[in-house]
C-alpha cells in the first residue's frame, strides 16, 4: 500500500469526541455529535413556582443532554420502554433535577471518567431506583456502606452525631441496604440520650419495622443491664448474709 493511500485512510477514520471540550470546558453530552442519537430534555428551572404549584411546560426552560439509545437501553429497562418501538429522538425529563441528571449522565457516558462518591450516591439513588439501574444501585450501596464504616472508625459506638447516623439509617431503610441498616440501628441503640428515642419514634421518615427493631433492641439492652444489676444485688446480699452469720458465730465465745 502506498503512503498516499495509507494517509488518506487515516484521515478518513472518525475521531471520538474529547471527554472535555477544550473550547468551552463542557462535558461531551452537552452537545450533539455522531455518538448521540437521542436527547434528554431536562429543566434548568425549579419544577414548582413559589406557591408550590407545578409550572406549565411552556414556562419551564429546558436543556438537552445528548446520548446514545443503546447506552440508556443497556442500563435501564425503564428507559428502553420510554423510547419504545417508535425510536423516539427525545425523552422528556423536565420534572427531574438538572444537576442529578447531569450526574447520572457522567456515570453512564463511557467518555467521562467518573467515580461515585458518598455525596453523589445520595443524588443518584432515587434515579437508580426509579429507572431500575441495578448496577448503579449496587455501586451506590457499596460506596455508602464503605463511607459509613469509615465514619464508625472515627467515633466510639453511640457517639456518632445523630443527624449523620439518621441520614444513613433513612437511606438504608428506604433502599433496603440491610448490612448498613444493622450498623445504623446498633449505633442508635447505644445512644445515651433517652429523648432521642421519643423523637425518633414519632418520625415519619423511617418505616415502622425499623422503629420496632430499634425499640426491641433498646429494651433488650436495658433488660441486660437490669439483669446485671440484679446479679450484683444478689451477690452483695449473699456476702452480707455470710458476714452476718460469721459475726453471730463469733459472739458465742464472748463470755470466755
Amino acid at each position: 500500500m502506498s503512503n498516499r493511500k495509507r494517509s488518506n485512510m487515516q484521515q478518513a477514520r472518525p475521531q471520538l469526541p474529547p471527554i472535555i471540550n477544550e473550547d468551552d470546558g463542557e462535558l461531551p453530552f452537552f452537545k450533539q455529535d455522531f455518538f448521540s442519537d437521542v436527547a434528554l430534555i431536562v429543566s434548568t428551572d425549579e419544577p414548582t413556582d413559589h406557591h408550590g404549584a407545578r409550572k406549565t411546560k411552556n414556562v419551564i426552560s429546558g436543556k438537552k443532554l445528548y446520548t446514545a439509545r443503546c447506552i440508556l437501553a443497556y442500563n435501564s429497562p425503564v428507559f428502553e420502554k420510554m423510547m419504545g418501538n417508535a425510536k423516539k429522538h427525545e425523552i422528556d425529563l423536565s420534572n427531574k433535577n438538572f444537576d442529578d441528571i447531569v450526574e447520572l449522565m457522567c456515570f453512564l457516558d463511557p467518555r467521562v471518567p467518573y467515580t461515585v462518591t458518598a455525596q453523589t450516591a445520595k443524588q443518584l439513588l432515587p434515579l437508580a431506583e426509579e429507572y431500575e439501574m441495578f448496577k448503579l444501585r449496587r455501586n451506590c450501596a457499596n460506596v455508602l456502606h464503605t463511607a459509613y464504616e469509615q465514619l464508625r472508625k472515627e467515633y466510639r459506638l453511640g457517639h456518632m452525631p445523630s443527624e449523620i447516623n439518621e441520614e444513613y439509617l433513612i437511606l438504608a431503610d428506604r433502599y433496603h441496604f440491610d448490612p448498613m441498616l444493622l450498623m445504623c440501628v446498633d449505633e442508635f441503640v447505644h445512644y445515651p440520650e433517652q429523648d432521642m428515642t421519643k423523637s425518633f419514634v414519632n418520625s415519619e421518615t423511617v418505616s415502622e419495622g425499623v422503629k420496632l427493631m430499634i425499640l426491641e433492641r433498646k429494651l433488650a439492652r436495658l433488660n441486660n443491664a437490669l439483669e446485671k444489676e440484679r446479679r450484683y444485688k444478689t451477690n452483695v446480699e449473699s456476702k452480707l448474709d455470710t458476714m452476718s452469720q460469721k459475726k453471730k458465730w463469733t459472739n458465742k465465745f464472748d463470755f470466755y
